[in-house]
């Protein structure tokens, strides 16, 4: 009869539960660690407290912009105060007296009960992805009309599996302006994103301000416009250079500051020594030949341009840039390229041919190599850290920056091996400029490639076979945006979603705690209520 009794208890509790999460469902993105879901809902209006505690100077930034996040969310002005404030109808958001090591840096814990909401964490960090879990579970009911929101009951445990979680946006191709960019890292921080990857030089334009070299702004970042970007018509003499941009060191300054609020280190990226016509356009010296290079105005295969790696003068161009560059991201990291460099230019210069006699090197990838070590350390002397495309890999490599691979995990297995650490954005699984359906459903003209929202969940950052004595080199992964056939917003926007939903949990949630018919139903809510 004992026997009887539990199993009926058990019984009972597991049908709640069940009731629970039909009546209540948790529809939250990226998954998190733990979820259980309770009988109730706590009702947000305009009588809810939001409470600080433990709070110090130098996180007063997240409680303005909680509050002001919490007001344009909900449209009401919530009373504020601290712990002692809290007596019903309340969210308290406090950072632990005591570390939890469980949760870690930009873990929380959430308890939502009819009376309250509690969200704790060890830094503002975790408490700001806590409060972005809690917007989320007011998605079923933000279509009705009352003023107040309806947050499900529930005990939530959670905490990423990766440190970095990025997004890479390409400017270069096709500018898009600081509105844009800050659009871009709001559904960043939606989906407990943590690193932008800003693609800000490239063969199409030049886009961020260089006191030192101010033709990179005044030629480098202008091209004529064209149409269409499935086929390269030469630079004609007579056409203006009107389609373009670039941003100021003002501008630059206000993206990284409004990131960091959101708990986004800004990475940009400086292309080396390829991808670098626009460079030429403006500095034509420092080429290996005389070919009269224009500012790129579409596709073309292979980017033969290149800087010449025998010109010292190269050398403190790329030093001066950095150094500039460096003053504008406190992030530790800045990308200097390093991919799809065609070196034919170099194998028939002298100064390059000399530079490779003169260092004892073995080829013109050791002169790769070789250029991009000067560049690293003169990062390390500026107090930074050098993060490089897979290309750049070997067996024999000296390299020891943070290798980024877009090939594919042979390269990543050989870098971890070596040493590096690893950023994991495969063209197979992250490359979200590809076509997301069938093209011929399609209702644009995107690159050749195909990764739908089922392909982008399957995406496991963890190199399948990679020891786990190498495993703690995987720092993560990203999507990339590369902007070839994307030259609007409405154009950007439809490419990145739903399919950012799909690597932010593929970044965060554990790879047996994914669920892809429950992220199915996750994305189809949150994608009615973005309409």
């Amino acid at each position: 009869m004992k026997h009887l009794k539990t199993l009926i208890l058990v019984l009972l509790a597991a049908a709640l539960s069940y009731s629970c999460q039909k009546s209540n469902p948790i529809t939250v993105i990226p998954e998190p660690v733990e979820c259980s879901p309770k009988h109730g809902n706590f009702n947000i209006n305009a009588k809810t407290y939001v409470c600080f505690e433990n709070i110090s100077g130098e996180d007063h930034e997240f409680m303005k912009l909680i509050n002001h996040s919490y007001r344009d969310f909900f449209k009401l002005t919530p009373s504020l105060g601290d712990k002692t404030s809290c007596k019903k109808n309340y969210i308290l958001f406090e950072i632990n007296e005591k570390r939890d090591e469980a949760i870690g840096d930009e873990g929380y814990t959430l308890n939502v009960t009819p009376r309250h909401i509690i969200a704790k964490a060890n830094t503002s960090a975790g408490l700001y992805y806590a409060f972005q879990t809690i917007l989320q579970m007011t998605y079923p009911d933000k279509t009705a009309k009352s003023k107040k929101t309806t947050v499900p009951c529930a005990k939530i445990v959670d905490y990423p599996r990766f440190a970095y979680r990025g997004a890479h946006l390409d400017v270069s191709r096709h500018f898009f302006n600081v509105k844009f960019v800050k659009e871009y890292i709001d559904l960043m921080a939606t989906y407990k994103l943590n690193k932008f990857h800003w693609h800000l030089t490239d063969d199409h334009g030049w886009r961020i301000q260089i006191d030192k070299y101010p033709e990179l702004t005044r030629k480098g970042a202008w091209r004529p416009q064209r149409d269409t970007w499935d086929t390269l018509h030469p630079v004609l003499p007579e056409e203006p250079m009107t389609y373009g941009g670039f941003y100021t060191k003002d501008q630059i300054r206000e993206i990284v500051e409004y990131a960091a609020a959101r708990h986004i280190d800004v990475i940009p990226e400086i292309e080396i020594p390829g991808h670098c016509s626009a460079i030429l356009a403006a500095y034509p010296q420092y080429a290996c030949d005389n070919y009269p290079y224009t500012v790129a105005v579409g596709p073309y295969w292979p980017p033969k341009a290149i800087m010449c790696a025998g010109n010292d003068d190269v050398i403190t161009f790329y030093k001066d840039v950095l150094s500039e560059v460096a003053e504008l991201f406190p992030y530790p990291y800045i990308h200097i390229g390093g991919d799809e460099a065609f070196n034919d230019n170099w194998q028939v210069c002298p100064k390059c041919q000399q530079r490779i006699a003169d260092k004892g090197l073995a080829d013109e990838m050791a002169l790769q190599q070789w250029l991009m070590n000067q560049l690293e350390k003169h990062l390390k002397d500026l107090g930074k850290k050098a993060i490089i495309w897979d290309d750049i890999v070997s067996d024999d490599m000296v390299n020891m920056s943070t290798i980024m691979c877009w090939q594919g995990p042979k390269a990543a297995k050989t870098a971890a091996k070596h040493g590096n650490d690893v950023i994991m954005c495969p063209t197979t699984h992250c490359y979200f400029n590809f076509y997301q359906r069938d093209p011929k459903e399609e209702k644009q003209l995107c690159m050749e490639g195909l990764i739908t929202l089922e392909k982008a969940y399957e995406f496991d950052p963890m190199p399948k076979g990679l020891s786990e004595k190498y495993q703690k080199h995987i720092l993560g992964g990203q999507c990339n945006l590369w902007t070839e056939f994307i030259n609007t917003p409405e154009q950007a926007r439809y490419m990145i979603y739903p399919r950012i939903c799909a690597l932010a949990e593929s970044v965060w949630t554990a790879q047996d705690h994914k669920d892809w018919k429950k992220f199915q139903d996750k994305v189809a809510m949150h994608t009615a209520f973005r309409k």
